[in-house]
C-alpha cells in the first residue's frame, strides 16, 4: 500500500503546477526526488523563477531558509524566489 503523506505530498505538488500552467506559465515537479525543491514554476515574461518545498501546513525547518540563501545566488538575470507550501 502506497504511504498517505507521500501521496497526499503529490497531489499537492500537482495542484501547485496544475495551477501555474493554466496561468500559462512552465511549471514541473521533481517526481520522485529527495531534492529540496518539489516543484519550479518560470515566467519568461516576467523573468521570474520560482523554487517550491512542500510541506505539511505545520512544518518549520531551519534548513528551508538555508536553502533560500543558497537559491538566491541565482538571482542576476532571474528574480529568484523559495516558498515553503
Amino acid at each position: 500500500m502506497p504511504n498517505k503523506n507521500y501521496l497526499k505530498g503529490v497531489r499537492k505538488e500537482r495542484a501547485i503546477v496544475n495551477e501555474a500552467r493554466a496561468k500559462g506559465l512552465i511549471a514541473f515537479r521533481s517526481a520522485g526526488s529527495h531534492s529540496k525543491v518539489d516543484v519550479v514554476i518560470i515566467n519568461l515574461l516576467l523573468r521570474r523563477i520560482e523554487f517550491i518545498q512542500c510541506k505539511p501546513n505545520d512544518f518549520s525547518d531551519k534548513k528551508t531558509q538555508e536553502l533560500l540563501n543558497e537559491l538566491k545566488e541565482l538571482n542576476g538575470v532571474f528574480e529568484v524566489s523559495f516558498n515553503v507550501v
